[in-house]
């Protein structure tokens, strides 16, 4: 495919035809150019009234096979925007020689398969590294997420989004052909939730350096209003707060019978043992505190897949001047009573951190999990 021509306006209203420039290295030229400029994927073209904002997960996001759960492949990029939507992009050269075909085929074969095995805890601890630390991650949500709650209950809405099929697939290239664009269009108007894109990031060489121009493909408007509304309504029952929403999602959920009651007797011995104060609060998840010991934070979550988040960055001296010895030997105990009913043993960075207890761990044992807690009250 031809190329647009592109021209520079000089002083004396000259146009100066600027020459296109071609990526030699897949890797070391589009790839890295779109790590340093996320903003390459154009924002406003994809949501106008609702411009995603990039966050890096992980270049090079590993993808597993559901035979063997080994990585056997791998996805150039995997980003996530500020409504929790997952993001696969693929880069390729305009010289590869693979067909559309395949190219086509191996991002839907990594769609298909990566959310099988990417937790939540995986997804935070990548994003974590490629953000350079809690605080960064922490203020990229806090400035940008739609999601209420914590960074990890943002995470859990991510791998829920990945669940439902509720991601974008952007094939980023510096041109595509007739054919590729008419596919993309296609798969983009046959599914629900899914939204399949192609960005064109055609590059210059101009005397003031290069220029990049990115285009996208592949959204008609009525594909974009029919899948808006779609995704609008999974992220409104996702990030709604409260007890009634808590527990509509549990009962609405894919949790297997016995994780659900075993949710439901959690709660219900919780709330005897607290009395008038059930010493909860419900948000996206249910948050469980002792107020009599330290009223502004939780002491774990238990969140809607099942699974228990434990607290312990919020129960560690450093950068919390209201705990004190009493509130670090609870922690302590806590932690100690855990690692012998569950076998669990916690290194350093998760007593600083957020721990999880998978809901196939706790509800094969909750009766002596409800007398842990009982004990340590």
């Amino acid at each position: 495919m031809i190329m647009n021509k592109v021209y520079i306006l000089k002083e004396d209203q000259r146009a100066e035809l600027l020459q296109p420039l071609r990526c030699k290295n897949e890797e070391e030229e589009l790839q890295k150019l779109l790590q340093q400029n996320p903003d390459l994927l154009p924002s406003e073209q994809i949501d106008p009234g609702n411009p995603p904002q990039w966050l890096l997960i992980k270049r090079e996001m590993p993808v597993p096979s559901p035979t063997t759960g080994s990585d056997v492949w791998s996805i150039d990029f995997l980003y996530v925007d500020h409504m929790a939507i997952p993001t696969l992009v693929e880069c390729k050269r305009c010289d590869d020689l693979r067909s559309r075909r395949e190219v086509t085929a191996q991002m839907l074969e990594y769609a298909a398969n990566g959310h099988h095995y990417w937790s939540a805890d995986d997804l935070y601890d990548y994003a974590l590294t490629s953000a350079g630390g809690a605080e960064q991650l922490g203020d990229w949500i806090s400035r940008n997420s739609t999601i209420a709650g914590s960074a990890r209950d943002f995470f859990d809405v991510v791998t829920a989004n990945l669940r439902e099929s509720n991601r974008r697939l952007i094939f980023f290239r510096e041109e595509s052909s007739n054919e590729l664009r008419s596919l993309v269009d296609f798969l983009n108007r046959q599914l629900k939730t899914t939204e399949v894109l192609l960005v064109e990031a055609r590059q210059y060489v101009s005397p003031m350096g290069r220029i990049v121009v990115p285009w996208l493909f592949g959204y008609t408007e009525p594909a974009r209003v029919a899948k808006l509304e779609s995704r609008m309504q999974g992220v409104r029952s996702r990030a709604a707060t409260g007890e009634e929403a808590f527990l509509s999602a549990i009962d609405k959920g894919e949790l297997s019978p016995d994780v659900k009651d075993a949710i439901q007797l959690l709660l219900k011995a919780w709330s005897t043992t607290h009395g008038d104060d059930p010493g909860w609060v419900y948000l996206v998840n249910a948050i469980f505190k002792i107020p009599k010991h330290v009223k502004t934070r939780g002491l774990f979550h238990l969140g809607r897949n099942g699974d228990i988040q434990i607290y312990f960055a919020y129960w560690h001296p450093e950068n919390n001047p209201d705990i004190g010895p009493e509130q670090i030997q609870l922690r302590d105990q806590l932690s100690e009573e855990i690692s012998k009913l569950f076998g669990i043993t916690f290194n350093d960075k998760q007593l600083r951190g957020f721990p999880s207890i998978k809901a196939t761990q706790w509800t094969h044992k909750l009766p002596e999990f409800i007398g842990l807690i009982n004990r340590l009250l």
